[in-house]
């Protein structure tokens, strides 16, 4: 079984066991919309840079402890960190380049809230491991691969009902030692609070 194959089960079952053995009482989702800011990797012994993409996805958060949580993310980019270099030649051939060069992300991470006394904005920060995956052109250069993240943000929960909203400021690092490659993401998202 390929190592996608089982990480990808790994983190589906995750998400499932902390979803539904969870406190709903303290839980909420994002769905948030965002930019990839990679640097460059090192592929076929160069350094390629890769450009910038857009973001979507959705973060599933789940408090155990007042301040403490857990917090899923599972993203998709149409633009996933394709070479900056590419020699695709015409226009044409390098819009079809682009329509290749597709991706996900999915991590778990543990949560520090810090809230203010009447929790109307909650200031954050998250840490945690998963895996990126790029895939379409059998050129690119980037591929499955573990992943860790680290960054904070702010949550402004219940502004209307149970609708609030968040900003992250993330940095990823994608491979352990070799061809590994560091990413921004920078987003905001709608959120939705449960017993919150």
């Amino acid at each position: 079984m390929s190592f996608y194959k089982i990480s990808t089960s790994a983190c589906l079952l995750i998400f499932v066991l902390v979803a539904f053995t969870g406190s709903a009482q303290a839980s909420d989702i994002s769905f948030f919309v965002g930019a990839e800011m990679p640097g460059s990797v090192e592929h076929k012994d160069m350094k390629m840079p890769l450009d910038n993409g857009p973001v979507f996805g959705l973060r599933y958060g789940n408090d155990f402890v007042r301040y403490l949580g857990l917090e899923h993310t599972f993203a998709y980019s149409p633009d996933f960190m394709f070479p900056s270099n590419n020699d695709c030649g015409s226009t044409e051939a390098a819009q079809a380049c682009w329509e290749e060069a597709k991706g996900f992300i999915y991590n778990s991470n543990l949560l520090l809230n810090f809230p203010d006394i009447d929790d109307r904005m909650v200031p954050f920060l998250t840490a945690g491991v998963g895996f990126v995956h790029q895939y379409g052109d059998r050129n690119l250069p980037v591929g499955t691969k573990l992943a860790f993240n680290y960054g904070g943000g702010v949550k402004l929960p219940n502004l209307a009902g149970p609708l609030g909203a968040r900003v992250d400021l993330r940095g990823y690092r994608a491979g352990i030692i070799s061809k590994s490659v560091n990413m921004i993401e920078i987003s905001v998202g709608v959120m939705v609070s449960f017993g919150r």
